[in-house]
């Protein structure tokens, strides 16, 4: 697998980043994986961090995403979901994505940059201090030194 997920429950985000490349059931298998989380609960927001992978979706691939997304809106409650890409077809199918879900519970949004994205979430913590916080290796919730 090409990705990792990690709760930072103090702050009530998951931080899912994809690496490599990445395609229709790499996506699948990491959104079933989200629920499934020790500690998940209605309400977490999401970082979904694609700027170090390669995307090999197309627009049929967001499509079914979408479908897939809709069928747990309920179980994820309001909340925000906030994707960061810098490459110009996951961004692009990003905004495919949000148009395709914008009557959902979650809202989504996409950025080129973690900057763009630093207080959209809602949360007193900009991006860049979630990311930093929530690394890879570290469980949610540890101090990072």
């Amino acid at each position: 697998m090409s990705h990792t997920i990690r709760l930072n429950d103090d702050l009530g985000v998951i931080v899912l980043r994809f690496r490599k490349d990445i395609d229709f059931v790499e996506v699948l298998a990491a959104f079933e994986e989200l629920g499934k989380i020790p500690g998940f609960k209605s309400g977490l927001k999401l970082v979904a961090d694609f700027r170090e992978s390669t995307t090999l979706l197309d627009e049929t691939d967001v499509h079914r995403i979408a479908h897939y997304l809709k069928t747990t809106d309920d179980e994820w409650g309001t909340t925000k979901w906030s994707m960061i890409s810098s490459a110009n077809l996951t961004y692009g199918l990003g905004r495919q994505l949000e148009a395709l879900t914008n009557w959902c519970h979650v809202s989504t949004h996409i950025f080129r940059t973690v900057d763009d994205a630093a207080n959209w979430l809602d949360i007193d913590v900009p991006m860049f201090e979630i990311l930093y916080l929530t690394p890879d290796g570290i469980p949610a919730g540890k101090q990072v030194e």
